[in-house]
């Protein structure tokens, strides 16, 4: 029962990251198409914000990175334009931090640079979704590896297993030479297995 819990959280937040990550790209594009329309980067993002849901939680005032939902993220840079600080400067969720740090050097650097920046940032979402679909090729790529992996670690449970209902004595394999020479085989030829199904999912998450 464990187990199907911690399965059932795992794939619920890998749903819940990639959604998020979704949302994220979503809101540069808006960002970008208000931009292009002739808002102005100063209130742009409450704007941008009425687009998403509030979340029920209620930020604590003053708080620079909220975390808990886009509409409030995005309402706290409203205060950052008037305070004339770097846009997303403390902002690490939701969604991944790393996107939040590229999102504020684009916006920083457009404004040091007079960049066009709705071309700039339809370029961002354009990479963050090109990202998206290598990391996602990646895993496609690597799920069989890891399959095999995980298939080669069970059989040796699986092999005793079978020979102690073929009638096998377990205790007479850990006490005799012919045992330990199978066992010590086996575990070299797991090791193996492990190291070469390894290599195969590094190779595949790299390319």
């Amino acid at each position: 029962m464990n187990l199907i819990k911690a399965v059932t959280k795992l794939i619920t937040a890998k749903r819940r990251a990639s959604q998020e990550h979704a949302d994220f790209i979503a809101v540069i594009r808006q960002a970008a198409t208000l931009l292009a329309a002739g808002r102005p980067l100063t209130q742009l993002w409450p704007e941008v914000a009425s687009a998403h849901d509030p979340c029920n939680v209620t930020p604590v005032a003053h708080d620079s990175n909220p975390k808990c939902c886009m509409h409030h993220v995005l309402i706290t840079q409203h205060s950052a334009a008037l305070l004339g600080q770097p846009y997303f400067a403390h902002t690490t969720a939701p969604s991944q931090p790393a996107g939040w740090r590229q999102l504020s050097a684009t916006l920083t650097l457009a404004q040091h640079t007079g960049m066009s920046l709705a071309d700039t940032l339809y370029r961002l979402a354009d990479a963050l979704e090109a990202g998206e679909d290598a990391h996602q090729a990646r895993e496609a790529a690597s799920a069989g590896p890891k399959a095999t992996a995980s298939l080669l670690a069970w059989l040796p449970v699986a092999g005793l297993g079978l020979a102690h209902m073929l009638g096998a004595s377990l205790a007479e394999l850990l006490t005799s030479v012919t045992g330990w020479v199978l066992l010590t085989t086996g575990a070299l030829l797991a090791l193996v297995g492990r190291s070469w199904t390894t290599r195969m999912i590094r190779t595949a998450q790299e390319q």
